[in-house]
């Protein structure tokens, strides 16, 4: 069975690095975006540059579910940390996403998506674990600045489009959303569109500030050395799992048709 697997990259950084390991096949380009296609550790792949916010970030899931036809998604990047504990370099493994900018009260309750009836997205269980053993397998093997003592989470996601950036905001958000475990600007866009295309999502995210006012500081330094490398090699890690996966699959497949 043809299996694609769709790459977002929200970081120029991180694209550069996937692209230059990348057997390149061809570049379509649709809507102002270009799709790489190749094969990467050996799995085919489609690979497009998210940009920042969650227009972007859906436009770039659309075209790759519904233009490329990948049959999986995988979305890595940066956030603000929201959870007690979380430090910087922590790594996040999404299990719901919420859109926490959205509010059309009093039609419907705070954070639903209107005339859709629900406000959390749930991720798929088998493509979160194999991210989260890919994830592990990188700090392992990977010695990065602002890394060497990164945790593993794995919780809710919240995604606006703003950049946290003071102690208001953050107290804002985490007084509706307490189980909010950190705060993008693309997550809970890219998950919606998965649920309505019926594609697995896996999003792991790397807490790059705390989301308050010292946010400004922290994220461009921390970005360029350190979080762009973790994703890629994330990523690759997490190909090279589904190809062990498909190997048996396919073993398994061949022994029960004999």
């Amino acid at each position: 069975m043809h299996t694609r697997t769709g790459i977002i990259a929200a970081m120029d950084s991180e694209f550069c690095d996937l692209i230059s390991s990348l057997d390149h096949e061809r570049t379509e380009k649709i809507a102002g975006r270009e799709i790489h296609y190749g094969n990467l550790e050996s799995m085919p792949v489609a690979l497009i540059l998210c940009g920042c916010g969650k227009v972007n970030a859906a436009l770039s899931a659309t075209l790759l579910a519904g233009h490329a036809k990948v049959t999986r998604l995988l979305l890595t990047g940066v956030s603000g940390g929201l959870a007690d504990g979380l430090q910087i370099g922590d790594l996040v493994i999404g299990d719901s996403f919420i859109h926490h900018d959205m509010d059309a009260r009093p039609l419907f309750p705070q954070y639903e998506i209107p005339f859709e009836g629900f406000s959390k997205i749930d991720a798929g269980s088998e493509l979160r674990h194999l991210l989260a053993g890919a994830a592990r397998k990188m700090l392992a093997s990977r010695h990065l600045e602002g890394l060497e003592y990164s945790e593993i989470h794995e919780g809710l996601i919240v995604s606006g489009d703003q950049f946290l950036s003071s102690n208001e905001e953050r107290a804002r958000v985490l007084k509706t959303l307490p189980a909010a475990c950190c705060v993008d600007m693309e997550s809970a866009a890219v998950a919606q569109v998965c649920r309505a295309a019926n594609l697995p999502l896996g999003v792991m995210r790397i807490i790059s500030d705390s989301a308050d006012a010292s946010a400004h500081t922290d994220f461009a330094h921390f970005v360029q050395h350190s979080a762009s490398k973790a994703c890629a090699e994330t990523v690759r890690f997490t190909l090279r799992a589904l190809a062990e996966l498909c190997k048996l699959n396919h073993t398994e497949n061949k022994i029960s048709s004999e």
